[in-house]
């Protein structure tokens, strides 16, 4: 399914859903998927932040609406390791801030959770780095009664950041193209070290090579989603106290 939008300027671009494994690096198991946002404007692939920011918040909020809905359509059964399975869903701070986007996407978790017997982790995206951290707190708290663990999509930047500390959230997550270089395990530890002002928790987004997994996973990062399409490298031994995709 392809949700196709138009921004104030005439760009035209196509979003299309895609869920991606996660794995909890602490254990190496799958604990479920990640909803991610793939972007197409002239039939090129381009990064979905920048693109979707410049929609209207109508707009934003279809696109956040139809590729959740999409996602529990594909997602008939979830992996959670012998646990819950969890389903990391991503949805614009705009969405989740108005009454009827709000009450869409939470819907749909209701739906996932029930359906699928799956705990849904929302990341709230695309959150304006001026935004009073009050404002965010407020939304967190319409959020709470269905969606009990929350998520930061952020920026490596100080002033995004400031919008999200000591908001009580459950982890930041990030990108992890946003990373200098996702297999340096000190790099990634001085990032997880700056984003535990946001939440005890991190997720790192589409990692590509297993040297990334065993760097995040040495640096403390507790989930992961993989980008398969791009494993550039074969499952390592075990016995050396690496991560294993294979399980993904």
């Amino acid at each position: 399914m392809t949700i196709s939008a138009i921004t104030p300027k005439g760009r035209v671009l196509a979003f299309e859903p895609i869920l991606r494994p996660v794995m909890a690096l602490k254990s190496g198991k799958t604990r479920g998927s990640a909803l991610d946002r793939l972007m197409f404007e002239n039939g090129e692939e381009k990064p979905s932040g920048p693109g979707l920011s410049q929609l209207t918040d109508y707009d934003i909020e279809q696109v956040d609406v139809a590729l959740l809905g999409e996602a529990l359509g594909r997602a008939k059964t979830l992996h959670g390791g012998g646990r819950a399975p969890l389903l990391f869903a991503p949805a614009s701070f705009r969405t989740l801030a108005a009454p009827r986007g709000r009450r869409e996407v939470l819907g749909i978790v209701r739906e996932v959770q029930e359906r699928l017997n799956a705990r849904v982790v929302l990341e709230v995206t695309h959150l304006d780095p001026g935004l009073p951290p009050s404002r965010l707190v407020e939304v967190l708290a319409l959020l709470c009664p269905t969606c009990k663990v929350v998520f930061a999509r952020v920026e490596l930047e100080r002033r995004a950041l400031r919008a999200v500390v000591g908001c009580s959230l459950a982890g930041a997550s990030l990108e992890a193209a946003r990373i200098a270089d996702p297999e340096d395990e000190e790099l990634l530890t001085r990032v997880r070290l700056v984003l535990a002002g946001v939440g005890p928790r991190m997720m790192l987004h589409n990692l590509r090579t297993t040297a990334a997994i065993n760097a995040a996973h040495a640096a403390g990062v507790s989930y992961a989603s993989l980008d398969l399409t791009h494993m550039a490298m074969a499952a390592p031994n075990k016995s050396g106290g690496q991560v294993s995709p294979a399980a993904a």
